[in-house]
């Protein structure tokens, strides 16, 4: 352990932004539907991700937090097998239903959660193994250094290199600005050098746009996705009035993000 305690800060920072819920199955559960819907619009993201996992016809690949399949499907059309670790129930279930659509028989999909890593002999090790946007557990630290053990040969970590959320809109969602706004990739990645693991970053921007039908539609999913109280709607509804724009008859919310992926090979 160095001077900081990075895992330490992690906890803190999780803490401060209001974000371990996002560690829960019950908030997965009420926003799988929607989250398989936007996919779509995730289409840059998923390319991007695809093109730097570096796969071999002959590899096998676990995807820890899997979700709805968004690259658990594609990885699994490169690759000779898949397991696809997703806490969620309902997101389990429209994951097992998009494999079905995709006629794909060489995924295997556990509903288990990603600390369930841990147990010994839960999941046997794999070539490589995935990870996007889906670690935000509290003990982060014990996590990777297991998914460390599990990989034969690379180990490739997709997380926020923004900040998570605007502070106007965290000001709607918490009431209050997390003090901490470093992006979570900082935390990540002295964390695994703490493991003794030295890993490489690829950070690259891309647009990011979600579109809706109407105000009303963007209000209401928006207020589903980060749980605003009635009493916050107007003000939600304010912000997304003066941040969406028209494009082909839709209204869409359009932000530069940054996206890093943090990889390392075993030797």
């Amino acid at each position: 352990m160095g001077l900081i305690n990075w895992q330490e800060l992690w906890e803190i920072k999780l803490q401060s932004a209001h974000r371990t819920e996002l560690n829960t199955v019950d908030f997965w559960d009420k926003r799988a539907k929607g989250f398989n819907e936007n996919m779509s619009q995730m289409q840059n993201l998923t390319k991007n991700q695809l093109e730097r996992i570096q796969l071999k016809p002959e590899y096998t690949v676990l995807d820890v937090g899997a979700g709805a399949g968004r690259l658990t499907i594609p990885i699994a059309k490169r690759v000779k097998h898949v397991t696809a670790i997703e806490p969620s129930v309902n997101m389990f279930s429209i994951l097992k239903s998009n494999t079905t659509k995709e006629n794909l028989q060489n995924i295997t999909a556990l509903n288990r959660s990603c600390e369930d890593l841990l147990l010994e002999d839960a999941v046997q090790p794999h070539d490589v193994v995935v990870a996007s946007f889906s670690l935000f557990m509290v003990n982060i630290a014990h996590v990777l250094e297991k998914m460390d053990t599990l990989a034969n040969k690379t180990v490739y970590i997709f997380v926020s290199a923004s900040t998570w959320m605007h502070d106007e809109l965290q000001k709607i969602v918490n009431g209050d600005v997390s003090p901490i706004k470093s992006s979570d990739y900082i935390y990540v990645y002295n964390i695994l050098h703490d493991l003794g693991i030295l890993a490489n970053v690829d950070i690259w921007s891309s647009d990011s746009t979600h579109c809706y039908h109407n105000l009303d539609d963007a209000t209401s999913k928006f207020g589903e996705m980060y749980n605003i109280a009635a009493n916050k709607k107007a003000d939600l509804r304010a912000y997304l009035n003066k941040h969406l724009v028209k494009e082909d008859k839709k209204l869409c919310l359009k932000h530069e993000r940054k996206t890093a992926m943090i990889w390392w090979t075993k030797t």
